[in-house]
């Protein structure tokens, strides 16, 4: 995105007190501050092929952000000569300013959405022997999701399972075997909101799903709606391992690593793999804004808060030596509830970053069920039933009629 031969032959040379001055704050260390400290660097990981191309991408977007070379909106006033200067924003996946906006619109997106009934929040994880292959193999991260929504989908339809398993010896659609019980009838019809994030509190590379999932599903076949109290937790956990090793086995049916692997899993961890599903998180200090699965909106903003955003913030910087490089950070430790510094270069921590760009054009947040947007009338016949009114269709209507 930033042409040389356009701009200035040397652009990377640019103070960024001049490039971006109406933003800078020299108290106030920055992520671009680092990034232009080591521009060069990543510039040479692009050149040599060791950095995705969305990378570098994302990083000259965010350089450009609310600056001159993106352009702005000029706005005076006639009868007093005050005017203001709107500068145009880079939409990177790797900027903080735009990724706050995106956090907050795909919340009130999730948030109006809901039905009000009680959600649970659930976490859906694998062991660190299976991170690397979906680092290496970025579009896997499919399969988290796909995972995710067939473990409910099943916990949800037991019964139907159990009847299709009993009869035909394996629960297999026709004609596509990726989404579970896709385009069967007389289903009871959940709802999911999930959000993939790629990342733990020290940065490292732990890709997780976190789902919003209301205590509620929709029968179809008696046209009336069911409230769920129990989650059974060892049946989500098994089903949750099968479905991850069932879609990589059939993404992989010839690899002798992912079998040899999948082998030693199913004999090592006869519980299945960890889901978090705790009914009300409002007594769990793992998390740090009292959410709890009466509180949707607390729920949304937690799981949305990195779907657009760089993997950590930056009020977490403590401070930044640019001459030397050297940077200082902090994150809260979930098991011991300890602030934990961290001291490194700056290449060394937008090494840990950089990988957490997700690809381009792939959808961090996705939803299933009643609140997938093929089933809007699923969800209209929930909210009546429940004798409220669809906030998501109202909300759209008042904006076409604003």
């Amino acid at each position: 995105m930033i042409d040389r031969t356009v701009y200035n032959s040397n652009f990377k040379l640019i103070k960024y007190k001049s490039f971006d001055a109406p933003h800078y704050d020299p108290n106030k260390p920055r992520f671009k501050d680092i990034i232009w400290n080591n521009y060069d660097w990543l510039e040479e990981l692009d050149e040599s092929g060791k950095a995705r191309p969305v990378i570098l991408d994302n990083i000259q977007r965010t350089l450009l952000c609310k600056t001159l070379y993106l352009g702005y909106d000029a706005f005076d006033c006639n009868n007093c000569d005050n005017f203001i200067w709107i500068f145009r924003h880079c939409h990177s996946r790797f900027c903080s300013s735009c990724g706050i906006k995106l956090q907050k619109t795909l919340a009130t997106k999730a948030e109006v959405m809901c039905v009000d009934v009680k959600h649970r929040h659930m976490v859906f994880t694998i062991p660190e022997e299976y991170r690397e292959f979906f680092r290496e193999n970025r579009d896997l991260l499919n399969i988290l999701f796909v995972a995710s929504r067939n473990t409910l989908m099943k916990m949800f339809n037991k019964s139907l399972f159990d009847k299709v398993r009993k009869k035909k010896g394996i629960v297999k659609n026709p004609s596509d075997n990726y989404y579970l019980f896709r385009n069967y009838d007389n289903l009871n019809i959940f709802g999911e909101i999930a959000t993939l994030h790629t990342f733990g509190r020290d940065l490292k590379w732990n890709p997780h799903i976190h789902a919003l999932v209301p205590e509620l599903v929709y029968d179809s076949k008696h046209r009336q709606i069911k409230h769920i109290k129990h989650f059974n937790y060892e049946s989500l956990r098994k089903t949750w391992m099968y479905e991850v090793n069932r879609l990589l086995l059939e993404r992989f049916p010839k690899s002798k690593k992912i079998k040899d692997l999948i082998n030693n899993e199913y004999k090592k961890r006869e519980n299945g793999f960890y889901v978090y599903a705790k009914a009300d998180l409002q007594d769990d200090d793992r998390y740090t804004e009292n959410i709890n699965s009466k509180n949707i909106k607390g729920c949304v903003n937690y799981m949305m808060r990195y779907a657009g955003r760089p993997a950590m913030a930056e009020s977490r910087i403590l401070s930044y030596d640019k001459t030397n490089d050297n940077v200082s950070w902090f994150y809260e430790d979930h098991t011991t509830n300890q602030k934990i510094t961290v001291n490194e270069t700056g290449k060394k921590l937008l090494g840990k970053m950089i990988i957490h760009i997700p690809d381009k054009d792939f959808r961090m947040t996705r939803y299933y069920g009643f609140y997938n947007n093929k089933c809007n009338d699923v969800l209209d016949i929930i909210n009546e039933l429940l004798g409220k009114q669809n906030k998501y269709h109202t909300n759209k209507a008042l904006r076409k009629q604003i």
